[in-house]
């Protein structure tokens, strides 16, 4: 028995070192992963100085308590991570919620347990101490708890309570502090390419602006993210379409429906280069029969026909111009400008640059490493860049071909001539003087730690600043009246 609280107080002493070291570093990022944000700057010193020191104390009272076998030390970690335990228990019972209950309870139930049982195992170097007499009592107690518990769910009445306690939190997020009028927000719904990935949909983002929403392409499964979200839909203001490839548009339809549904006051407006009147016409025929259906369950009164379609926004290029651009809106301190890109042969293909009250971020779309796309991004705090990585995608290509799929390989010998890959959106984000670049549209989607630290290869050599490797999730704020770059997570 000893042997083994002595491996688990060890994990625990580098697994408590390694989240305080992480809050030190990456308060933000690691913050939000645990449901904590940072609202301003003195919330990031709490991150780094309370969450990462406290880490850091459990990782000492572990690891030297194993190294002296010190009973006090040990016994002081247990203690601590026992009122950890304790004060979540007294938030559920304060609040009705089991939310953070798991996994995060039973990491600290075992923890507490190997600390307490190595304590009075070791004695202060006097060697074991009936060890098997606490560790079978823990057994029983710890069984105890699971069968009462496993029997609870088994009960109508806990379910019941359980369930409807699930539903109201799903229904009742609180999505009021991202639509508030204090900064410029980039969220992204969708971060991947053609290829599959399970935990990226397509090409999507959410920039949210004056407390509405402005969608840049709306690719496959990405509606499923901003309603797992609970964004007022209804808030959309519109769609920026950066070019018509279907990992940027399939999911149009549904962003219809969906913000529709929720009660849009009126027709979206979608933009895009010319052709957008074609994609328009396209969905609107096929969900067509979908409007007469609803409006005839629901009533025309919870779903009216005149609120329900799309219409097309051309926005054209001024000819005869070395960096073409164009302003798509510009109301309310809120100022979109289409700049023309190199995605060849696929045109017109647009990035888009928001300004909003001294705030600023580029999203690029597909494209090749472009002067003129450099040029319009100059000054912008965010340079959001789609990103592919040539030698993973060779490595998929000669994959295919030696498996006999030579039209896979094929497309994956053309698709690396017309996107940008993660080191040229560095330079260019070095030359517009970015404050933050972030990568999303990942060709392959870097899906595991592996894939993550090949995909990122030489990024740290040529970018001069901050950058981030987007998921489905990122948050990114740009607080009105400063300079500060956030990254978070949707809550």
């Amino acid at each position: 028995m000893i042997v083994i609280t002595r491996i688990l107080v060890a994990v625990y002493g580098v697994l408590f070192g390694v989240m305080g070291l992480g809050f030190w570093l990456a308060p933000d990022r690691l913050g939000a992963r645990l449901g904590v944000s940072a609202i301003d700057v003195a919330g990031v010193s709490t991150l780094r100085g309370d969450f990462g020191g406290a880490f850091l104390l459990l990782s000492a009272l572990c690891l030297f308590g194993l190294w002296r076998r010190s009973r006090v030390l040990l016994g002081l970690g247990a203690a601590l991570l026992g009122l950890i335990v304790a004060g979540r228990l007294l938030s559920w019972a304060a609040t009705g919620d089991p939310a953070g209950l798991v996994p995060n309870l039973p990491i600290e139930l075992v923890g507490a347990l190997s600390l307490a049982l190595h304590a009075r195992a070791v004695g202060d170097g006097a060697g074991p101490r009936r060890p098997w007499r606490a560790a079978a009592v823990s057994v029983l107690v710890v069984a105890g708890v699971v069968v009462a518990g496993a029997m609870a769910l088994n009960t109508p009445a806990v379910q019941d309570r359980l369930l409807a306690t699930f539903v109201h939190q799903a229904v009742a997020k609180d999505t009021a502090p991202l639509m508030k009028d204090d900064a410029l927000r980039l969220a992204l719904c969708g971060t991947s390419a053609p290829l599959p990935s399970t935990r990226r949909a397509k090409a999507c983002a959410a920039v949210i602006a004056g407390g509405r929403i402005y969608m840049v392409d709306v690719g496959p499964e990405s509606v499923e993210n901003l309603m797992l979200w609970g964004l007022p839909l209804d808030r959309v203001d519109g769609v920026l379409l950066t070019h018509f490839h279907s990992d940027h548009i399939g999911d149009l339809g549904e962003l219809n429906l969906q913000t529709w549904a929720q009660g849009r006051p009126g027709p979206l407006a979608v933009y895009g280069g010319p052709g957008v009147e074609r994609v328009v016409a396209g969905f609107s025929e096929a969900y067509a029969l979908d409007q007469v259906y609803r409006t005839a369950h629901h009533t025309a009164q919870q779903m009216p026909p005149q609120t329900w379609p799309l219409q097309a926004r051309p926005v054209a290029m001024p000819v005869g111009v070395a960096a073409p651009t164009a302003v798509v809106l510009d109301r309310d301190g809120l100022r979109i400008t289409a700049i023309e890109t190199n995605h060849d042969p696929v045109r017109p293909a647009y990035a888009y640059r928001f300004d909003y009250k001294g705030r600023s971020l580029v999203i690029t779309g597909d494209t090749t490493a472009d002067p003129r796309l450099t040029a319009a991004a100059r000054g912008a705090d965010i340079f959001m860049s789609e990103a592919l990585n040539r030698e993973m995608i060779r490595t998929l290509e000669s994959a295919a071909r030696d498996t006999g799929r030579e039209r896979v390989a094929h497309i994956m010998r053309d698709i690396q001539s017309y996107h940008i890959s993660p080191t040229e959106a560095a330079e260019a984000a070095n030359t517009a003087g970015a404050k933050l670049l972030v990568l999303y549209h990942l060709l392959p989607a870097p899906d595991n730690p592996l894939l993550q630290a090949t995909f990122r290869r030489g990024l740290r050599d040529v970018r001069k600043g901050r950058w981030d490797i987007a998921e489905d999730g990122s948050l990114y704020t740009l607080p009105l009246g400063t300079d500060e770059v956030r990254i978070g997570r949707v809550p």
